[in-house]
């Protein structure tokens, strides 16, 4: 069954197997129906003819090209031809279908490594040195060349990706199968175990009776590229005595003739693995230039491998440095809240011996303000770490802020520190997430009455609706110390502090992850003359809302 591969498009990557009839290509066919609006609604059809299959133009407003040529009259296809509809470039595979395979155990089983080289009795017509710098290609100057390019550009774009090596592998794979004349594609990598090159992806074309009959390559070549780290282009015919003895069992007996390359998967230290593709010489014969170009491939793809090596032992360094500094940072802060609570629990002790009921209550508050502490720093701790959607609604904001004063006038009244909400009467409803904001507010009073001084210390916090710009903006402002300029970029990183041991340095992180949530910004503005203000802007409409989810996508 014939297959139109997408190469270029709106549906780069779709692929479109054709019945043994006509079919209609266009915007609005109901057989291959392409996205792509330059293309007409019914702009070509393909059809079945004397054993062939023929394109022709539906009087489309674009045209169709084959291979670069406008055609104006039926043309027959063949296998590898390029269908050009507006911005859309398709190629036709012709009889049979593409068969990816991937999984190593899977793929061993439809693979036959001889290990005598008779599967494959070749002759070498050229190599070329996988290690040798002069394997980097020229600057473009024909279509090969820019050909040439386009696949280095690729690969160089997956070395600056964080895949693992079988996704690196198999998208090496895909590209090379499509861009070359190939009908059995192989990638072999190292056995862990044994060392010995064993199948990783596996892809051909079949005419579907022999779909799952073995696909042959020779050990004895993939030997040879591994041990001379060369790339080597080859025919199986009887003329080249190194690969094995010729008897009426060997290849050129039983196999079509074939022209075939093999290169190194090759880094500045080893051979990670080979990419072995061959095809039918009746419908293609490899050139030298091609196989400096698989050469160039197989290099590139070895520093790919390498750098996916070398980042995910880095991420794996970081990774474990970054729970090791959370884990002291953290375990030092939960240490201070035990101690008070070890406190506490003294006094409790005490009061219960001496039946004091003001030691009791003296004990309580103790425990109870230490218990807030630890609710408060795991519900940072889960905001600032979890992935989260806001659940938001249409709210008044003014009540989130009397519910978080009234939770901190505790804690202020103990710091005899002025707690006031300047509240706007009408101040509209706007789309929040009221636990979310909840935390917010909490969180820059608890950070704005950790900063004041004791005794004179004053805490404002108010929110206005601006009609201007369509935003409600929340305000606290303190007279504490203030924050130097340069300290404010780095405030609402994690484990960043300006408590000293008070603070878990969560608190604003947490903050501002839910407010970005919302589609919103937080500013600092003040001087250590003035104290600090900090700034919560929301936006005052759902739509507002809406697009910065779509911009940002799921927290």
């Amino acid at each position: 069954m014939p297959t139109l591969n997408v190469l270029q498009g709106p549906d780069k990557g779709q692929k479109f197997q054709t019945p043994i009839e006509p079919v209609v290509i266009g915007r609005t066919s109901g057989q291959i129906q392409l996205n792509d609006h330059a293309i007409s609604r019914r702009h070509a059809e393909i059809r079945p003819l004397n054993g062939t299959w023929i394109l022709e133009d539906l009087d489309s407003s674009n045209g169709t090209y084959l291979n670069g040529i406008r055609i104006h009259e039926p043309t027959p296809l063949e296998h590898g031809d390029q269908i050009k509809l507006g911005g859309t470039l398709l190629v036709f595979s012709g009889e049979g279908s593409d068969e990816r395979f991937e999984g190593s155990s899977f793929v061993r089983d439809l693979v036959d490594l001889d290990s005598a080289g008779t599967g494959f009795d070749s002759s070498v017509l050229s190599s070329v040195s996988a290690a040798d710098e002069s394997v980097i290609l020229a600057a473009p100057e024909t279509a090969d060349a820019v050909h040439a390019w386009n696949m280095m550009y690729r690969i160089a774009e997956m070395i600056g990706e964080v895949l693992t090596v079988d996704d690196l592998l198999h998208r090496v794979a895909d590209m090379i199968f499509e861009r070359f004349a190939v009908d059995r594609l192989l990638v072999l990598t190292p056995d862990s175990a044994t060392g010995q090159m064993v199948p990783r992806a596996l892809r051909f074309r079949s005419g579907g009776a022999d779909k799952q009959a073995p696909v042959s390559a020779s050990q004895t070549i993939i030997r040879r590229v591994v041990d001379t780290r060369e790339g080597v282009l080859c025919a199986n015919a009887m003329t080249d005595e190194r690969f094995g003895d010729h008897t009426k069992e060997g290849s050129i007996f039983r196999l079509e003739l074939r022209s075939m390359i093999c290169v190194p998967i090759l880094t500045r230290e080893e051979v990670l693995g080979v990419i072995h593709l061959d095809c039918s010489m009746s419908q293609h014969a490899y050139t030298h230039e091609q196989l400096r170009l698989i050469t160039a491939v197989g290099r590139m793809t070895g520093m790919a491998i390498e750098n996916i090596d070398l980042l995910r032992g880095r991420m794996k360094t970081e990774r474990l440095a970054a729970i090791g500094e959370t884990a002291a940072y953290l375990s030092h802060h939960i240490r201070n809240i035990l101690q008070g609570l070890r406190s506490g629990s003294d006094v409790l002790e005490m009061g219960l011996k001496r039946r004091s009921l003001d030691k009791i209550g003296e004990a309580w508050k103790m425990i109870q303000r230490n218990l807030d502490r630890i609710f408060q720093l795991t519900t940072n701790m889960l905001t600032f770490s979890k992935d989260r959607r806001p659940n938001i609604e249409m709210a008044q904001l003014n009540s989130v802020i009397r519910d978080a004063v009234s939770l901190m006038q505790g804690p202020a009244d103990a710091k005899s520190v002025m707690l006031l909400a300047d509240l706007c009467d009408d101040l509209p409803a706007v789309p929040i997430d009221v636990e979310g904001m909840h935390q917010v507010v909490v969180n820059l009073l608890s950070n704005a009455i950790a900063a004041v001084p004791r005794d004179t210390g004053r805490v404002v916090v108010g929110a206005v609706f601006r009609e201007a710009n369509g935003e409600v903006v929340l305000s606290v402002v303190d007279n504490g110390p203030g924050i130097p300029p340069e300290q404010q970029d780095s405030l609402f990183e994690a484990f960043t502090s300006t408590k000293g041991h008070g603070g878990t340095g969560l608190g604003l992180a947490a903050a501002k992850k839910i407010v970005t949530e919302l589609g919103g910004r937080i500013e600092i503005s003040g001087s250590t003359e003035e104290g600090t203000t900090f700034e919560v802007h929301l936006p005052g409409d759902m739509e507002r809302v809406d697009a910065s989810d779509r911009t940002h996508g799921p927290a």
